[in-house]
């Protein structure tokens, strides 16, 4: 049987996949690329989250709807005021995520003319604000990690990586 830690685990070593797949993608340009794979690794850091929180989660691409709930179950929380706070700003900044849908895949009907990713997603410029959220996100995370759950960095040895990988994408902000 699997642990919450565990399971969490391997939603962040998949989330890991997904920051480094867009390090890449920002080395050459594919922007519509770097805005999927930011926001494929902020749903999964978020599940990962609900994981270590004891909630069992279906497939969902807006998992900070099920974070708000949680937060809303005075009953369910466990948490103190500081995880309040921390969990509240990831939800803030992982929004912008969400909050683009399918469109960083498949792209949006723009009045009557349909755009493809690749051309709604043409530059840095573009794509900044997924940068800097996802930093922020993973700086979070990582406080909630270490100071929240107290998961031993033996435990969780993924950790490393991440911040890491933090430290290279500060380089492109």
């Amino acid at each position: 049987m699997k642990t919450n830690i565990s399971l969490a685990e391997k939603w962040i070593i998949s989330a890991i996949a997904d920051i480094k797949r867009f390090l890449k993608a920002l080395e050459v340009e594919d922007f519509a690329d770097v805005a999927f794979r930011s926001q494929f690794a902020v749903e999964k850091l978020n599940k990962s989250i609900l994981v270590l929180l004891g909630v069992k989660i279906q497939k969902t691409h807006e998992p900070t709807k099920i974070l708000k709930d949680v937060l809303k179950d005075k009953d369910y929380r466990t948490f103190d005021e500081k995880s309040e706070e921390l969990i509240k700003e990831i939800i803030t900044y992982s929004l912008i995520f969400e909050e683009e849908g399918t469109k960083t895949r498949y792209g949006f009907y723009k009045e009557d003319e349909f755009l493809v990713a690749e051309e709604i997603y043409t530059s840095l410029e573009d794509i900044k604000p997924f940068i800097i959220n996802l930093e922020k996100i993973i700086s979070l995370y990582i406080v909630i990690i270490q100071d929240v759950f107290q998961i031993p960095k033996t435990e969780f040895k993924d950790l490393k990586i991440l911040k890491d990988i933090k430290e290279d994408i500060i380089k492109w902000i």
